[in-house]
């Protein structure tokens, strides 16, 4: 993988929490971003359908200070296959999905659906150029199918799959092709460092873990927690099949409620392709001696 070292991303101290999606109250649980260029210590906070969102450009998932869960509007309407029109002047983000039309603006606590004026209890912010919205009020609004379940946001629709972003990944994981639980692991945990060095270049790596939530033990050759990375350009990922120069790698045995880590280092030579999404997934392969 490759990345930017100019790009700052959130720290995330805490998992989101119902209130964050639902409006509702509950445990205190504060992670207003923080800027700091490559190192980030986060918490997954969203899912869609088999993909856990760990970053999206500017800034991954993050929750405000209104207990809100936050996302960059246009990286997180693109994983959708919304269009999304931004006015640099208005400050004011328009955004269609199906037969549903949000308007949001800067500062304003208040957002227009269908041209109908509506209030909410935080309000649109810019950061790094990037509009960044209360993910539950796109949802409900705009009717967008999602569930809270193990301190995230899931959202479940096979239209997202359709999406050019998705499109892409699922064409090159090659992986899906000998899944057989693709829930099996609760990705919770994740951290990104990197350093440039004197020639320019950033180096740095991923780690990610994740939970057996699947109520017995994981066998020894079938974990899949899988990173990918995806730039303007390129799409990394670990491989999930030996190849002449790519040996298979150690899958071990995951007990019941039991936790692994896995990790992808990343080289970051040219500037014109950065960074703009991370995701994992936490799933189960069919060993050698299951497939056909």
């Amino acid at each position: 993988m490759k990345l930017k070292s100019s790009y700052k991303m959130a720290l995330l101290s805490a998992a989101v929490f119902v209130g964050a999606i639902c409006g509702t109250t509950s445990h205190v649980a504060k992670a207003a971003p923080v800027n700091h260029p490559i190192n980030v210590n986060g918490t997954s906070l969203l899912k869609v359908n088999d993909y856990d969102v760990l970053y999206c450009t500017p800034i991954g998932p993050y929750v405000n200070e209104e207990k809100r869960l936050m996302v960059p509007l246009r990286s997180v309407a693109e994983l959708l296959g919304a269009k999304v029109d931004y006015n640099v002047k208005l400050q004011e983000a328009k955004i269609k999905w199906k037969s549903n039309e949000i308007v949001f603006q800067k500062g304003k606590q208040s957002y227009k659906l269908n041209g109908t004026e509506a209030a909410m209890d935080t309000q649109p912010e810019v950061i790094q150029d990037a509009f960044v919205i209360p993910l539950g009020v796109l949802l409900r609004s705009m009717n967008i199918p999602f569930e809270y379940a193990n301190n995230k946001v899931i959202l479940k629709d096979p239209a997202f799959d359709q999406s050019k972003i998705f499109q892409n990944v699922i064409e090159l994981d090659r992986g899906r092709s000998i899944v057989d639980n693709p829930s099996a692991l609760d990705i919770q945990n994740f951290k990104i460092v990197g350093e440039k060095n004197a020639a320019g270049e950033t180096r740095g790596n991923i780690t990610v873990s994740g939970l057996n939530r699947t109520g017995s033990v994981i066998r020894e050759g079938k974990e899949d927690l899988h990173i990918i990375g995806v730039s303007n350009q390129t799409v990394d990922m670990d491989a999930d099949f030996a190849s002449v120069d790519i040996p298979d790698r150690k899958r071990p045995k995951v007990d019941q409620g039991g936790r692994v880590t896995q990790s992808l280092s990343y080289l970051k030579i040219n500037e014109n392709d950065p960074l703009q999404y991370i995701f994992a997934a936490g799933r189960t392969l069919q060993a050698k001696d299951e497939r056909k």
